[in-house]
């Protein structure tokens, strides 16, 4: 009998082993949770958890597009079959900061420089997913966090494990550089060794100074999470950056509302619109912008250029993964709005932008 159950009992053990480690590593991706008494004065805090005021629901029947394996990149059927085109950076391709450039890194993540600052937006450069293999980027991005230059300020919208990477955080907390993060976040951010006295938290409405940049949370119709028990316990925002001769609207996640004319009111504008094309799906409608909205909410905004982010990297709204920059194009000809999409890695400062569907020809 025992020789019978020699080889099953191995495997469970092994399998035991196995989910005991990826157990082990998701938790240390958690992050700690903020002290909630903090937050209980503010009306846009109900019941534990922050609110934008708008119900979002899951629809689970109205999910539209092809599902891969854990929704993960190395099964997607949505995912391209050649590398998307970049340009590799290093450290040695960056000089001094100036007064404004900015590189996309794939996703939300873009390294922006203003007023000779150098800015870090939502840094993920491997994985988004709290284990490995589940969610990794289509391909690596144009530069590697040991290769960095330089960084003064890391800018996080959210929680989101496409938008916050703890391991980024853990590196980033060794070095020289600042963090501007929603209400709460900072809690997550201590819990991987970042000094308290280098986090800055502000909530919607809110601002920072930082040298001659100023930077403002706005609400946006999202929500925040880590584990299947933490939602909407830290705060999600968007950001409204004052330079001095440049305004950029960095808009995080969110739906489609009334909240971008507003914003394009109170800010008489923006130069630049960093916003999301991907991520809508019928089953979360009211979570994620579907791309004309996207170029809807750039005009909200009296944007002069939008910039699109959130797309090309994860297979997030099950689409194929050029399908929301195709449809972004066609909505920005039909509305008249500039729509600039550096490659990945390309040095772009909005000067003398030579227009290029680039993504037209790759499947």
């Amino acid at each position: 009998m025992k020789k019978r159950y020699k080889y099953p009992l191995f495997f469970l053990m092994g399998l035991g082993a196995v989910v005991a480690t990826f157990g082990a590593i998701a938790y240390r991706n958690f992050g700690d949770l903020p002290d909630p008494a903090r937050f209980s004065h503010l009306p846009y805090y109900q019941n534990g958890v922050f609110t934008s005021g708008v119900e979002l629901f899951y629809k689970p029947d109205k999910i539209t597009g092809k599902r891969g394996l854990f929704y993960g990149a190395p099964f997607s059927p949505n995912r391209p079959k050649n590398p998307l085109p970049m340009e590799k950076l290093s450290t040695q391709h960056f000089r001094q900061p100036e007064n404004f450039a900015y590189y996309w890194l794939g996703h939300a993540s873009a390294i922006v420089e203003l007023d000779g600052k150098r800015l870090l937006i939502d840094p993920v450069f491997g994985n988004a997913a709290p284990v490995p293999f589940v969610m990794p980027r289509f391909q690596a991005a144009p530069i590697a966090r040991k290769d960095l230059p330089k960084i003064d300020l890391v800018v996080i919208t959210h929680d989101h494990y496409d938008h916050l990477e703890a391991d980024s955080m853990r590196d980033f907390a060794k070095r020289d550089m600042r963090f501007l993060v929603p209400l709460g976040v900072g809690a997550r951010l201590q819990s991987w060794g970042v000094a308290a006295d280098k986090i800055t938290e502000i909530g919607w409405g809110e601002s920072a100074q930082f040298d001659s940049i100023k930077f403002t949370a706005e609400r946006t119709i999202h929500y925040s999470a880590r584990t299947g028990r933490d939602r909407s316990k830290t705060l999600w925002a968007a950001y409204a950056i004052e330079g001095k001769n440049k305004k950029i609207f960095v808009a995080g996640d969110g739906g489609y509302g009334k909240q971008f004319a507003e914003y394009g009111k109170k800010y008489g504008g923006f130069d630049y619109a960093l916003i999301e094309i991907d991520g809508g799906n019928l089953g979360w409608e009211r979570t994620h912008m579907f791309p004309e909205q996207s170029v809807q909410a750039a005009q909200d905004l009296n944007a002069k250029i939008l910039l699109p982010v959130h797309w090309g990297v994860f297979d997030l709204a099950l689409n194929p993964w050029k399908q929301s920059i195709s449809r972004a194009d066609i909505a920005a000809r039909q509305k008249g709005i500039p729509m600039h999409v550096p490659k990945m890695g390309e040095r772009y400062t909005g000067e003398h932008y030579q227009r290029e569907n680039w993504w037209e020809n790759i499947e």
